[in-house]
């Protein structure tokens, strides 16, 4: 029985690894992103978009450096910060403010299938459909050209 165990418990840690990427998009309210792209390709990680939020720009009040923030819908259908803070807060996610803009690393790189990267960098209007969890975890799921 005990030889057993050991695999067991790894089997069942890699599925709640793998639940917990699915379950972002199960629980999690759904967004479109304004994105311009910058620096198409990596020859160490394969082909990717670097991607920065214009539309994600802090209010008055924050410092400059790590912050908390959550989305709401904009107007335009495109998110913006509901909320920002430079403590974190519960179904925040963590970001970084400098420059004007707010960087979120689970936003700034996009894998596209390969040759397409030089298509997006050449496009620089971007949507990325994301889906952000009440816990702060976000997945994108889908890098498209906007047609505006």
């Amino acid at each position: 029985m005990k030889r057993y165990l050991f695999p067991l418990i790894q089997t069942l840690i890699v599925g709640l690894v793998v639940l917990a990427f699915f379950a972002i998009s199960w629980f999690g309210d759904s967004y479109r992103f304004r994105a311009e792209p910058y620096d198409p390709f990596n020859p160490v990680y394969g082909e990717f978009v670097m991607l920065q939020y214009p539309d994600l720009t802090p209010g008055a009040g924050v410092e400059e450096g790590t912050v908390y923030v959550t989305f709401k819908e904009g107007d335009d259908g495109y998110a913006v910060i509901d909320r920002i803070s430079n403590e974190r807060f519960l179904g925040s996610t963590k970001g970084d403010y400098y420059d004007k803009l707010v960087r979120v690393p689970q936003l700034e790189q996009y894998y596209v299938e390969q040759g397409t990267g030089k298509g997006y960098e050449d496009a620089k209007d971007l949507e990325v459909k994301a889906d952000v969890a009440p816990w702060g975890a976000i997945r994108p799921r889908h890098l498209d050209v906007r047609s505006e």
